[in-house]
């Protein structure tokens, strides 16, 4: 059986860490799927986890080229 999509979680130390390991990801061809975070009693750690998905063996195109191949269609119209 063929799996249409893969899935990788991803754990984050720092939020400050979110958007450029959002980045990093999109650049390999994943799509965010989902945010959680969590933190185990007052005062502890917050642990930031990351669900990624891609179709599988394939590198998707980011949202950033996505849009800009959209921007490209509509001016050449």
């Amino acid at each position: 059986m063929k799996l249409l999509k893969e899935w990788k979680c991803v754990e984050v130390g720092h939020h400050k860490d979110i958007g450029k390991t959002i980045e990093e990801w999109q650049k390999n061809g994943w799509r965010l799927h989902t945010y959680a975070c969590a933190q185990a009693g007052v005062g502890k750690i917050v642990n930031h986890y990351l669900l990624f998905e891609r179709e599988n063996g394939k590198k998707t195109r980011s949202s950033a080229e996505a849009a800009a191949a959209a921007a490209a269609a509509a001016t050449a119209t």
